[in-house]
């Protein structure tokens, strides 16, 4: 038999007893769902376990493992912290995206309600069918490619990236492209009116949506079975950036800023883009130096922009 007490928000210190087995058998999971039991509003995806560990709070991450593997004994106290309303990875990130995929070719086709009419430039079509693409891509490897080692996340984070994908890639972008001053007349004669430029940095977004996919498709077949040892990530531009989907991202977006002679729209996106992929990168950067050998990897590549960062 074991004897737990679990601090639970607004219900103080609650005692959980478990007959059938020991602690060195007893799963973290099988303590969150004696939690759902009698409180069905904290579903185990909406609960984090923590211990407190000679003064360091240990959280008990993986529902698998057992309650000993993380230093709980019979008549410990834990700690629940609620994360909120959980929903699903895929619908996060389809909802996010959609929004974009709807609203670029909807504000260059009711653009003339906002500035007048006026003829839209190759380069406004170009830009549309890009972003279309891009977004359409992410959806497809949201549904069919990514994987996550959690089954959810917050339900806030829906609104928060609703909030920069829709507002910044949809709407800011949507206000500053598909203006007059983009338009065919506005760009006669100028270089973004040039069919070389525009071919040459559509060309160019293409590659490196390709290898951007590419990278993506084979982090998704590193993912191990449980108790097996995690692979690093190898092949083109895994031999030079730790991060290298990042990489090529940050190489496509910044053709779609240059390509559009520095949009103050795409300019916003871009900074956004690149800074949160700068963080990220470090995160995982120091993630594989604890997890590997770090003079085979990551070794001397970048974190995910040579020969910057």
């Amino acid at each position: 038999m074991v004897s737990l007490t679990v601090s639970v928000p607004n219900k103080g210190s609650v005692p959980f007893t478990f007959d059938r087995q020991p602690v060195s058998k007893l799963t973290v999971g099988e303590v969150k769902a004696a939690i759902h039991s009698k409180y069905p509003k904290y579903v185990p995806n909406r609960q984090r376990l923590t211990i407190d560990v000679d003064g360091k709070k240990v959280a008990l991450v993986d529902d698998e493992n057992t309650l000993s593997s993380y230093g709980v004994s019979d008549g410990s106290a834990l700690r629940m912290k609620d994360l909120g309303r959980q929903t699903g990875y895929k619908w996060l990130y389809i909802w996010e995206y959609a929004g974009v995929i709807f609203l670029n070719p909807l504000f260059l086709h009711f653009s003339h309600h906002l500035w007048g009419r006026y003829e839209p430039s190759t380069l406004q079509l170009t830009v549309r069918n890009l972003t279309i693409l891009h977004f359409v891509k992410r959806e497809f490897e949201s549904i069919f490619i990514h994987t996550h080692s959690r089954p959810t996340l917050p339900l806030s984070y829906v609104f928060r990236n609703v909030l920069y994908y829709w507002g910044v890639v949809g709407i800011l972008m949507g206000l500053t492209l598909y203006r007059p001053a983009y338009g065919a007349r506005a760009l006669q004669g100028s270089i973004l009116n040039d069919s070389r430029w525009i071919n040459f940095w559509g060309f160019f977004i293409l590659i490196c949506e390709n290898l951007n996919f590419y990278t993506h498709y084979h982090l998704s077949t590193l993912r191990q079975p449980k108790g097996k040892p995690r692979k690093y990530p190898t092949g083109f531009g895994f031999g030079t950036a730790v991060c290298a989907n990042y990489w090529f991202e940050t190489l496509g977006v910044l053709g779609l800023l240059i390509m559009t002679g520095f949009d103050l729209g795409t300019l916003v996106y871009n900074i956004i883009a690149i800074y949160f992929m700068f963080r990220w990168s470090g995160q995982k950067y120091a993630r594989y130096k604890k997890e590997f050998d770090p003079k085979i990897f990551p070794g001397k590549r970048y974190k995910f922009f040579p020969p910057l960062y």
